[in-house]
């Protein structure tokens, strides 16, 4: 999937009205395809791999297996950090402004699915930063990782489906009110 199309996603359950996103409205797809696409940030997951591609080198040990190492640890460690960055944009520059609370929580969702997928892999920029977490321990947080992300995706997936839409009406006094939801 996409940071973008999670952005996307997003807004629009936000501009739908509320309870409608997963059928009658747009985006017209449940809140687990909001999940998917927060967790696979596939533009930075992209430029990772392309990044790490000419960053490593492959060599031999002793016995012949051949390991993979890495040939410049400082710019594979900045590349790291600019893509955490980069996918926090990825999600919010294209959201309407102003941003709340959830925006900015939904926002720290891809860079935190980019850390999970750089620590279930191989020879990655998370190896760079981070090259004394063990096996166990990585593939241990990089799967529960994805679990609670997936969950806290689809959770925020269902606030923004059912964020009320305000709509100022005129009453008969000339001051605005908000109608209720389902009375208008």
């Amino acid at each position: 999937m996409s940071t973008l199309a999670y952005s996307k996603l997003t807004t629009m359950r936000e501009d739908a009205e509320p309870g409608t996103s997963e059928k009658e409205s747009p985006p017209g797809v449940t809140k687990y395809v909001d999940s998917l696409a927060a967790l696979v940030p596939s533009e930075v997951l992209a430029v990772h791999a392309a990044i790490v591609a000419f960053s490593i080198k492959t060599e031999h040990d002793t016995a012949g297996n051949s390991i993979a190492v890495i040939a410049q640890r400082g710019p594979l460690q900045a590349t790291f950090f600019i893509l955490l960055l980069a996918s926090f944009l990825l999600y919010l520059l294209p959201k309407p402004r102003p941003w709340g609370g959830l925006d900015l929580l939904r926002g720290l969702i891809p860079p935190a699915a980019f850390v999970g997928w750089t620590m279930v892999q191989r020879a990655t920029a998370f190896d760079a930063v981070f090259p004394y977490v063990s096996d166990v321990t990585r593939n241990t947080i990089g799967v529960l990782l994805a679990f609670a992300l997936g969950g806290l995706a689809a959770f925020l997936a269902g606030k923004a489906d059912n964020k009320p839409i305000a709509s100022v009406a005129k009453s008969g006094a000339g001051a605005p009110t908000v109608a209720p939801v389902g009375k208008r």
